[in-house]
């Protein structure tokens, strides 16, 4: 027996996701985890808070030694986090 209305189950999740407003956070929440990953375990220790205000991803941080390296790297990280997120999510890194 041939089924009928079949559909992939990604496909309908994307949609759940889409029409219960849910995408949004879900794509800051992997920013967050992003963050630890692709800046390691020394960045994610020193790694105070993290939040997202007006497409800027504001970074507090306990070490001024990993600020000030991050502070080199702001835009090129900035490219990266959202280029994995595959939409750009935010425009700017500040670090406190």
């Amino acid at each position: 027996m041939k089924r009928q209305n079949t559909a992939i189950l990604k496909d309908i999740i994307d949609d759940l996701i889409r029409q219960e407003g849910l995408e949004e956070g879900l794509l800051l929440s992997r920013l967050y985890d992003l963050w630890d990953e692709m800046l390691g375990v020394t960045v994610a220790k020193n790694t105070r808070n993290k939040y997202i205000k007006d497409r800027k991803l504001i970074v507090e941080l306990d070490s001024s030694v990993v600020r000030n390296q991050l502070f080199m790297m702001r835009q090129d990280i900035v490219i990266q986090l959202n280029k994995q997120l595959g939409k750009n999510i935010i425009d700017e890194i500040i670090l406190k």
